[in-house]
């Protein structure tokens, strides 16, 4: 029945189950001039994209992905410096839990401190980005190697 009142559902059912899906990166940053650069590079490079802007959303999301609610990102992309915490305690939370543990974090900031950064890599970052060394092609085709398997 609902093939003759939607005759071309079955059709677009179809098409939207064999397409392949973009890999999901989820951006943790509050700074808008490059929240706004990412929403438009991002997706030309065949990325999704989700942002927020505080700490304690990311905690949210995270508790939402543990319980199922939410999709697990491909890539997470971290700054350290938010508004309301400390990127590094968004990083404890996701390493404390079995659903979220290997998740793939990458930190972003504009601050290198060798202490600091011992300490992402022993809180279990997987890798430690100092922005304004990389150009934007760089980072997006380092963020298109993050997302892969």
């Amino acid at each position: 029945m609902p093939n003759k009142l939607f005759p071309g559902l079955r059709k677009f059912y179809i098409i939207l189950c064999n397409r392949p899906m973009k890999p999901k990166i989820l951006i943790i940053e509050d700074d808008r001039a490059i929240i706004n650069l990412y929403k438009e590079v991002l997706p030309m490079a065949g990325l999704e994209i989700d942002i927020l802007d505080f700490g304690q959303d990311a905690i949210k999301r995270l508790e939402e992905i543990r319980q199922g609610k939410k999709e697990r990102p491909n890539l997470i992309l971290l700054d350290l410096i938010l508004p309301d915490i400390n990127g590094i305690e968004v990083l404890k939370e996701a390493r404390k839990y079995p659903e979220t543990k290997n998740l793939k974090i990458y930190i972003l900031t504009n601050y290198y401190q060798p202490e600091s950064n011992e300490e992402l890599t022993k809180e279990g970052a997987d890798k430690i980005l100092i922005k304004s060394q990389y150009s934007l092609n760089e980072l997006v085709q380092i963020f298109k190697e993050g997302v892969k398997p």
